[in-house]
């Protein structure tokens, strides 16, 4: 989410910061996001694990300064890294 959470950065800064965290069908989908329109700024808190979690998906709620966003992870192993499939801002 920090990496998500920088309206302030060019494009091509914002999208490579995010690569890493990210699965590749999130890449793409993120690819091409204008960062001054991500509505969210600053992380406020640690993330906790909704419950329903398994070895291979979850969902974290992490707080910001708009409200909790809801990042899914998911891996394809259990000793693979958890990788960002969305991010999901709170409802308004």
């Amino acid at each position: 989410m920090t990496a998500f959470a920088r309206p302030g950065v060019d494009e091509t800064t914002w999208i490579n910061g995010l690569y890493p965290y990210l699965t590749q069908e999130a890449g793409t989908a993120y690819a091409g996001t204008n960062p001054a329109k991500v509505p969210v700024n600053e992380v406020t808190g640690a993330g906790s694990v909704v419950d329903g979690a398994t070895e291979y998906a979850l969902l974290v709620s992490v707080p910001t300064n708009i409200g909790p966003y809801v990042v899914s992870l998911t891996r394809q192993a259990p000793t693979d890294a958890w990788l960002a499939d969305r991010l999901t801002p709170p409802a308004r």
